[in-house]
């Protein structure tokens, strides 16, 4: 497992996918681990009206029908990039001095307040870098949008009330450029036309990046049914006005392509171009595989080659879903506060998320530690039982008789190692006394009770003397101590001997 792998498990990434409002409908797009989930609902005629919000009731209403498409949770919140129409979109490029590369933040916000369509306060602008110029010894090229806040506000407001968190707002051109930029084997400069139920969109695509839109309102007759004729000269006229524009803002940009992003009359605008202008015609299909020229996303999905243009501004919104949040650079029209929301969000995201997996955890920890309680529990009861049969068994009365006699063996040898550890060594004793007593005294008895108590001495001598000096002998050894010779102990017997007896202590 990769570190990016870990990281993305340790710290999960929302959901984020893409949410189109036009005048005529509402689409949703997401896409996760290379799996498509989409969603779509038409709105009440007069609800958006030129990208405007006409009907604010309406729109919560429809838009919460698609949250219920989307999720069976009515409270879950749904990130989305939320794609708005390209009529009320002011673009720009401007350039920037190569050195103005170390505060460019700064400087393209410098350059956005100058070139403002209107008061600066009254609108969301933004900037990304789209490329370099060989101008004055190189210059950046930097497109500027802009939109009014109000119109911003509240879409972002009526989302926000239906559940649905905004990550970044944008519109319908710039994601649509997000998608052929990611077509394999595409080259740039290249004009973009989208068919739509409100007009014509034109996009001037060069280094896989969009520079210029430009958007045509179909005219309002009777019920909207526009003739073909009326069609041809729009498609022709406007045709010529952006490839004039591109050419006077980028004289070095040669454009022989136009893709066709429309879900109808494919062929009929296609032969229009083809008999009016030097460009090359061809329709704008998805192969299963996309990726984008920075690895900013990449998408393998086969159910992309069977959409229809009408799914592809949203899918183009999807596909910037993809884009890790640090490494999204590209123009959001989002209020501060929007976007200090949805990183809000994403904490607290980010918490429930740790806090359902240390409580699933202790839980089940808690499950392990009562379960294997039990199992012990079991087991001590299986034990206690199998002794219990154990102890009925008639070889187990032998066993236990067996058992107590040889307690009581043991505690024998114990007794008798005893006594042997106490038994004094009694000879080199007896042979002292017998050397002190001598050939004069003749010994009759020598009562020993135990090396602490008076040892008594029974014995006979031709004489007094003999006695006395026999004592003197005891006194004078260090072994021997409290010698005590009573003299109603000294007897004379029939034989002119005389007997005596003294008691003395062994020195310890």
């Amino acid at each position: 497992m990769s570190f990016r792998q870990i990281l993305r498990i340790l710290v999960p990434r929302p959901l984020i996918g893409g949410l189109e409002i036009s005048d005529a409908a509402l689409k949703f797009a997401l896409i996760k681990e290379n799996k498509l989930t989409l969603a779509s609902l038409n709105l009440p005629v007069g609800t958006i009206k030129e990208g405007k919000i006409k009907n604010r009731e309406n729109l919560r209403e429809s838009l919460t029908k698609l949250h219920a498409q989307i999720t069976s949770r009515p409270k879950k919140k749904i990130y989305v990039v939320l794609n708005i129409p390209d009529i009320d979109i002011y673009l720009q490029v401007f350039n920037l001095p190569l050195v103005a590369v170390d505060n460019l933040e700064e400087a393209a916000r410098l350059n956005l307040q100058m070139i403002s369509p209107s008061d600066f306060a009254s609108v969301y602008a933004d900037w990304q870098k789209v490329g370099e110029a060989n101008i004055d010894g190189g210059q950046l090229e930097v497109l500027g949008a802009f939109v009014s806040n109000k119109i911003i506000d509240e879409f972002t407001g009526s989302l926000r009330e239906t559940n649905f968190i905004v990550a970044a707002v944008e519109f319908s051109s710039l994601a649509v450029s997000r998608l052929v930029s990611g077509l394999p084997n595409q080259t740039s400069p290249f004009l973009l036309l989208c068919l739509t139920g409100s007009g014509l969109s034109f996009s001037l695509i060069k280094n896989n990046n969009l520079y210029f839109n430009h958007f045509v309102s179909w005219p309002i007759e009777g019920e909207r049914q526009i003739p073909m004729v009326a069609v041809q000269e729009i498609i022709i006229r406007e045709t010529q006005k952006v490839l004039n524009f591109a050419a006077s803002h980028w004289p070095d940009t040669q454009i022989t392509t136009l893709f066709l992003a429309t879900p109808a009359l494919e062929e009929k605008i296609g032969q229009i171009i083809g008999e009016n202008f030097p460009l090359t015609a061809q329709k704008l299909s998805l192969p299963a595989k996309l990726a984008s020229p920075e690895k900013l996303w990449a998408a393998n999905i086969d159910k992309l080659s069977s959409l229809g243009a009408e799914w592809f501004s949203v899918l183009g919104s999807a596909l910037r879903g993809l884009v890790v949040r640090s490494r999204d650079t590209i123009i959001s029209l989002a209020s501060i506060g929007t976007e200090e929301e949805f990183r809000q969000y994403q904490i607290i995201n980010f918490i429930k998320i740790w806090r359902n997996i240390i409580l699933t955890s202790l839980c089940f920890i808690l499950i392990t530690f009562a379960a294997l309680e039990i199992f012990l529990i079991k087991t001590v009861g299986s034990l206690n039982a199998q002794l219990l049969n154990l102890a009925n068994l008639p070889e187990i009365e032998k066993i236990n008789k067996l058992e107590e006699e040889v307690k009581i063996f043991n505690n024998r040898v114990d007794l008798a190692l005893k006594a042997k550890d106490e038994i004094h060594k009694w000879s080199p004793f007896f042979e002292k006394i017998k050397n002190l007593a001598g050939e004069n005294i003749a010994i009759e008895r020598i009562f020993i009770q135990s090396k602490e108590m008076p040892v008594l001495f029974n014995g006979r001598a031709p004489d007094e003397t003999a006695i006395i000096n026999f004592k003197k002998k005891l006194a004078e050894d260090g072994q021997f101590e409290e010698i005590n010779l009573p003299l109603a102990g000294i007897a004379s017997g029939p034989d002119g001997k005389f007997g005596f007896s003294l008691t003395f202590r062994i020195r310890p």
